[in-house]
């Protein structure tokens, strides 16, 4: 017995004619007469009976069409089993984020990820918030990487992955900066400042200077401030603080009235009720495990 005289036996309970079954099958009608008449010999037992024109299926038959629709069922998911497997080890994840993200939290988790997937291809379009919410909607990204300041598509869900904070970096090599230096527009204004074009959660802090030099990018803003007396806001997660590392600027909080407002959350966002392959899942675990680490 095979697959092939299992869905057979069901079309002939639907369509009753042997010509419309080689049609649906895509065969040609001698095949399906010749199993038909393989299955009936293979049972031991009529299968099929023509009744004025109709192929009708016969009291045995009817007793074995519904352990043919559980056996075709069984296969189909055992194919789908195999194709999500394979579909895991040689997927693809597409992945999009704004700009502090995208340069400073995914590259290290997309190493992480790679190397327990390395059969994946992981593609990550960084972009601004709302360039980034729009792929999103589209259905062009699979995962978002964006802050908790902006509004969310509709039909989205966010979970927090990371947090972070907006505060000023200056030159390692600079005469220290104190904090009272940076309060009140005053202050500010005495400063050279250096701001990133593009946008981001920092645009609220940008916007009380009058920057010097734009930049459209975070780590180009950065070797600027590392070479001379220009200040910058900036977000922490772009300094590193490792203990072995040499720092070639130094980031200092913000003073504001409101400690908070300066401090935000990094979000997964993705999807409401959109089913998920293996790879997705895999890798929204993944996240899901690394943020705890990192908030820990």
């Amino acid at each position: 017995m095979n697959i092939l005289k299992l869905r057979i036996l069901m079309l002939i309970d639907k369509f009753h004619k042997a010509t419309d079954v080689a049609e649906a099958l895509q065969v040609k009608q001698p095949t399906v007469s010749f199993h038909m008449k393989s299955l009936e010999k293979e049972m031991g037992v009529s299968l099929f009976s023509l009744q004025q024109g109709r192929i009708m299926l016969t009291e045995a038959g009817k007793k074995l069409l519904p352990y043919a629709k559980q056996i075709i069922s069984l296969e189909q998911e055992a194919r789908q089993a195999v194709d999500e497997l394979t579909e895991e080890s040689q997927g693809q994840l597409h992945l999009g984020a704004e700009s502090i993200s995208g340069t400073y939290l995914l590259p290290t988790l997309m190493a992480k990820f790679a190397e327990r997937y390395p059969d994946c291809r992981i593609q990550l379009e960084i972009q601004s918030p709302d360039a980034i919410r729009q792929l999103l909607k589209q259905g062009e990204i699979d995962f978002a990487f964006l802050d908790d300041r902006g509004s969310l598509p509709e039909y989205t869900v966010a979970e927090p992955v990371a947090s972070d904070q907006v505060g000023v970096i200056r030159s390692a090599r600079a005469p220290e900066v104190k904090l009272e230096e940076f309060d009140g527009t005053d202050m500010l204004d005495k400063h050279t400042w250096v701001k990133y074009s593009g946008s981001s959660v920092v645009d609220l802090y940008s916007s009380l200077v009058k920057p010097h030099l734009e930049i459209n990018s975070w780590e180009a803003v950065k070797q600027v401030v590392s070479g001379g007396e220009a200040l910058a806001f900036f977000p922490a997660s772009g300094v590193d603080n490792h203990e072995n590392a040499i720092p070639s600027v130094e980031w200092l909080p913000y003073p504001e009235a409101d400690n908070k407002r300066s401090h935000y959350q990094i979000n997964i966002v993705y999807q409401q009720d959109t089913h998920m392959n293996l790879m997705q899942q895999a890798f929204l675990n993944f996240i899901r495990q690394e943020g705890l680490e990192i908030k820990s």
